[in-house]
């Protein structure tokens, strides 16, 4: 089964508060990483992101968070050191920071809803996925174009290929049977869903079960803290 985990980042002010806190359960080139951001908000993202998977690991998965070591694939996806039946994958974007844990590769990208040149949809998307973001209401298309790159990254992110392979060579369907993903005129044997999140962020995950959560667990700073010291 997968599951899904995610909090919403805090005030600046309060993050800086907190800051040393959290920190103390990272590693230290995981805190010293943190300080390379230049917003406030990003270094929150990396350590909200790394912190929950361990904190999840430690509550629901039994490990020791002092044990727990990350190594990183050619494509710059982490992975557990010495642990095969655990995969998990991080996403942030906007408000939201989640992960997604599973016995089998999976990917989970979230996405803040925001005005931008949908002319590059023409280089991403497929043929038929451009042709039918251009044919909605121009008030659709924003939506749209964000249903499909959650979508489609978060299948690149259950590969672990990033973007090696190209998001235009494959293609997101929908039907009343769900959403497929299709190379040429062959079903790719993996399965998607998306995740009903908040009004402005699209969130989908990607996996090779059929178990999937309807929603995501809602988290707040004080229970990773309580989960990563059980």
């Amino acid at each position: 089964m997968i599951e899904l985990y995610g909090l919403k980042i805090i005030d600046d002010i309060q993050f800086l508060e907190l800051k040393g806190l959290l920190s103390a359960h990272l590693p230290d080139a995981s805190a010293k990483k943190s300080v390379q951001f230049k917003f406030q908000s990003d270094s929150q993202r990396q350590i909200l992101g790394e912190l929950m998977v361990r904190a999840v690991l430690c509550n629901h998965y039994h490990l020791n968070n002092e044990l727990i070591s990350f190594l990183y694939t050619d494509k710059k996806k982490p992975y557990l050191k010495n642990i095969d039946h655990i995969h998990f994958n991080i996403t942030h974007s906007g408000d939201w920071v989640v992960c997604a844990f599973s016995n089998k590769p999976v990917g989970v990208d979230v996405e803040k809803v925001r005005k931008i040149n949908l002319n590059i949809a023409r280089r991403f998307f497929s043929e038929k996925e451009t042709a039918i973001l251009f044919s909605l209401p121009h008030k659709q298309q924003f939506e749209f174009f964000f249903d499909l790159w959650t979508l489609k990254e978060s299948y690149l992110k259950a590969l672990g290929t990033g973007l090696t392979k190209s998001l235009s060579s494959f293609t997101v369907e929908f039907s009343d049977n769900g959403i497929i993903l299709m190379d040429g005129e062959e079903q790719i044997d993996v399965n998607l869903k998306q995740v009903k999140l908040d009004r402005i962020h699209k969130l989908s995950i990607c996996g090779f079960e059929v178990d999937f959560p309807h929603e995501l667990k809602r988290l707040y700073i004080d229970d990773l803290l309580c989960m990563i010291q059980s």
